[in-house]
């Protein structure tokens, strides 16, 4: 039986993949189990972006291990994400729907200004720094993710594509570590970071603090070898580390206290990577959180529970700053959410979060700001192409989607983008928003009819109007016989017939 308090985040990252289990009780999150596999993905990525067989195969394997674990958790308490090497992968779907099948839920590719936010979330959520603005830096296998604010959101959030994986592949091929190619490695990292400085300083931070495996090992690097407690790290200490990498000269000869051998073959580059944020940042002195993304992921499922999504704060600021009418927004939202709330269950959108729909329908217009003809490419370029905290790529993909077909002729290629999950559900879901925005050309909330629509699950559609409707509305009516035709292209049909009730159904149901 599902038991509603737990949370589950499943973090798939370049260099380990890690499932945290949680217990939501009197307003706080208790970590009840944690599981963590070394699987190195990102070292099994080629130049192309192709995933050697052996590094796909161990990722299934363990994601079917955390399937099994899994099992029975509701499908809106599990978030899964996918990091760098998910973001790098040529074919993403070939790979996502076997990982999706394993591990038993959807997997969300997300970005990485959006993988900082969520560790800023998770950082934050579970360390008490005091109340000063604070930095975090989170270094991983693929990417590294720097964050810096004072409250639930950062003020900065960026992600830069050095990781200890990446580095070490890049930097000490064949396991020689050597003082040129430490020097041109830091540098390249340097210059990634030079044009952070300004906008991180401006963030007035006070207190630096790390996360995630590399910082960790350093710190009981340093702890063992002090015999000491494990504390903050040092920058001093840092290029002790470094020059123990230089002497030993080669990955396989590292001998560093407390470093476990897992993590020994990508410490040279995760190091590297440190080194490189402190020095650029003029940090002395770096606190350590035992919190990272997978912690922010469980925060950020459990606000959006509890009404706290950045997503809508998201879609409010681009409504905002582009222009969006937000009268006419709530017409085509207000007909587009009623006929979803009518045709849910019979084809299956229960799967797909309803916001969706009701977000891409009040930035419909967003593309006006640029031009008013085809327009609604426009708007579908500003959603899939802009930096949206709280969305993935998947869900700004499949809102794409929405806006781009919201008019106009339809491409029997539309679905192309999206994944099948998402697929399946987006061809009502363009029916919905294709017609809301037919029937509200006129802008006005009397041309608005009462209406019902009922769907097979299949692909045929019925809209009821009121008797005399289309006759009084020639430009409507003219717009629906268009509409028939384009819908054809996804391979639905749409049948208009007199409404038998006169009672207009409540969007907010």
């Amino acid at each position: 039986m599902p038991n509603r308090d737990l949370y589950a985040a499943v973090d798939l990252g370049s260099n380990s993949f890690h499932l945290l289990v949680a217990r939501h009780e009197r307003g706080q999150l208790r970590v009840i189990d944690q599981l963590r596999e070394m699987i190195r993905l990102g070292g099994g990525l080629d130049t192309r972006g192709r995933l050697d067989p052996e590094t796909r195969d161990r990722a299934i394997a363990c994601l079917a291990r955390f399937g099994q674990r899994l099992a029975n958790f509701p499908t809106l308490q599990v978030r899964a994400v996918g990091t760098q090497t998910l973001r790098r992968l040529a074919q993403p779907q070939s790979f996502l729907i076997v990982a999706e099948t394993a591990l038993g839920f959807p997997i969300d590719v997300i970005s990485g200004r959006e993988e900082a936010r969520l560790v800023w979330l998770g950082v934050t959520g579970a360390t008490a720094f005091g109340e000063q603005p604070r930095m975090v830096i989170d270094i991983g296998g693929g990417s590294t993710e720097i964050a810096a604010g004072l409250a639930r959101d950062p003020v900065f959030a960026e992600s830069i594509q050095f990781g200890c994986v990446s580095v070490t592949r890049r930097a000490f091929g064949k396991g020689r570590i050597t003082p040129r190619r430490w020097r041109r490695a830091a540098e390249e990292i340097a210059a990634e970071l030079q044009p952070l400085q300004a906008p991180l300083r401006a963030s007035g931070w006070h207190h630096a603090i790390g996360s995630s495996g590399t910082v960790r090992a350093v710190q009981a690097i340093i702890a063992t070898s002090q015999n000491a407690l494990p504390g903050p790290i040092r920058s001093a200490d840092v290029a002790e580390l470094r020059q123990m990498l230089l002497d030993a000269g080669h990955i396989e000869r590292v001998q560093l206290p407390g470093l476990s051998s897992a993590r020994q073959p990508v410490i040279a580059g995760g190091i590297v990577v440190l080194e490189a944020c402190m020095r650029a940042f003029d940090i002395d002195t770096l606190e350590v959180s035992p919190s990272a993304l997978r912690e922010g992921l469980l925060h950020d499922l459990v606000g959006r529970e509890e009404h706290i999504d950045p997503r809508e704060q998201t879609v409010q600021a681009m409504a905002g700053r582009f222009g969006c009418d937000q009268t006419q927004a709530e017409r085509v939202r207000d007909f587009a959410m009623a006929g979803f709330e009518q045709i849910a269950e019979a084809h299956g959108l229960r799967l797909i979060p309803r916001d969706l729909l009701d977000w891409s329908c009040r930035l419909h217009e967003a593309g006006l700001a640029i031009a008013h003809s085809h327009y609604q490419l426009h708007s579908a370029y500003l959603v899939e192409q802009s930096d949206m905290p709280g969305f993935t790529r998947q869900e700004q993909q499949l809102m794409a989607v929405l806006l781009r077909g919201q008019r106009r002729k339809l491409g029997r290629d539309a679905l192309a983008p999206l994944p099948g999950r998402m697929a399946t559900a987006a061809r009502p879901m363009l029916l919905l928003i294709r017609l809301a925005v037919a029937l509200a050309r006129s802008r006005t909330d009397s041309d608005l009819p009462d209406f019902s629509l009922c769907g097979d699950g299949s692909d045929r559609f019925e809209l009821g109007l009121p008797k005399g409707w289309l006759a009084a509305h020639p430009l409507s009516a003219r717009g629906l016989q268009l509409e028939k035709a384009q819908l054809t292209a996804l391979g639905l049909r749409l049948r208009t017939v007199t409404l038998k009730t006169a009672q207009r159904p409540d969007a907010a149901a």
